[in-house]
């Protein structure tokens, strides 16, 4: 359908922890900045749920021009259709030319649905976003094959244009104190006959929180079928703990049930990019490497020197990892953890 109405400017869908905004939101909005800044547009933030004044007032130090808040009964709590109900109702209050969502639990559950409810586009875990100048069009980049080629979608018959975007992929807005607003709040009016689900308790999820760990850390070091066994990752969690990073592994790994499933990076788990990410005995499968290769730095340790990884890897070592790690390890703790 032709967009009937001026859709402009760029909406990021916010997220808080601990009242402050997520380290995902903070990236979102370093994305939305630079995009607003190029096409003359205005960004804005929408924060959903309970009172986050703080949090809405960082907004405006991240780079956002606008900053609103939605507070209703029914957004105490994330439930998909009292949140999804609510978007759609921004969307039409506010009338974004674009609305940038993290690709995490809520971003993955909310952006479609969306996109379904206001007859539009979308594009799921995008890798680069940038607006064309003379259509003013957002191209939207994303994997495809497995992580083997990058595609360009564009979306220009509706709108708004609605994203999701694969975390670290962006590098996070600047805090600058000295910025401040007002923080505007939208009034909703959400029908409670349209919730379908209701919210009964809140329990934590510990693979979530490993998940959380492993897609915000600095360094992965990562083990598959070259371990042999599950014992193998004591030495890579050593290994982590002395470079400030996590564990991690491919499918076979977990498969075997050496690691959960949260830790498990490839195109059917985690996708991550770290600044650096250690391939031990991991053959280089493009199922795997469809998880890890925006890392800025792949180290792989194989005994096989024909293991594709070494084609992907910017440095590599033929050897028994369990001797190279060792050897690694020990040469850490003598010049001092980088930790």
């Amino acid at each position: 359908m032709t967009p009937k109405r001026q859709y402009k400017d760029i909406l990021v869908f916010g997220e808080v922890e601990d009242e402050t905004l997520s380290p995902f939101t903070r990236q979102l909005l370093g994305i939305g900045r630079k995009l607003a800044h190029g096409s003359n547009q205005e960004l804005s933030l929408i924060l959903l749920g309970p009172q986050q004044e703080k949090a809405a007032r960082e907004g405006f130090g991240y780079g956002a021009d606008k900053v609103f808040m939605a507070i209703d009964p029914l957004l105490e709590n994330y439930i998909t259709d009292s949140y999804l109900q609510a978007m759609e109702k921004v969307v039409k209050q506010l009338a974004p030319n674009v609305v940038l969502f993290a690709q995490n639990d809520k971003g993955m559950d909310l952006a479609p649905r969306l996109a379904f409810r206001l007859e539009t586009g979308v594009t799921l875990d995008c890798v680069d976003l940038e607006i064309d100048a003379e259509s003013g069009l957002l191209n939207q980049v994303k994997p495809v094959f497995g992580g083997k080629a990058h595609r360009v979608y564009t979306c220009p018959q509706s709108r708004p244009q609605i994203v999701t975007i694969r975390d670290r992929t962006f590098d996070p807005a600047e805090y600058d104190p000295s910025q401040a607003g007002e923080i505007m709040t939208l009034s909703l009016s959400l029908d409670p006959a349209k919730v379908r689900t209701r919210f009964i308790e809140k329990h934590k999820d510990d693979g979530l929180t490993l998940a959380r760990k492993l897609t915000s850390a600095p360094v992965v070091v990562s083990g598959g079928r070259g371990l042999q066994k599950k014992e193998g990752f004591e030495l890579l969690r050593e290994t982590a703990e002395l470079l400030g990073g996590v564990i991690a592994g491919s499918r076979t790994a977990i498969d075997n049930g050496w690691l959960p499933n949260a830790l498990q990076v490839g195109l059917t788990g985690q996708k991550i990019s770290p600044e650096l990410y250690f391939a031990i005995g991991i053959s280089g499968a493009i199922q795997h490497m469809a998880g890890c290769l925006k890392s800025k730095m792949i180290v792989a340790i194989n005994n096989d020197k024909e293991a594709p990884i070494f084609q992907m890897s910017h440095y590599g070592v033929v050897g028994d990892y369990d001797e190279v790690l060792k050897a690694f390890n020990d040469e850490i703790r003598k010049s001092g953890s980088p930790k």
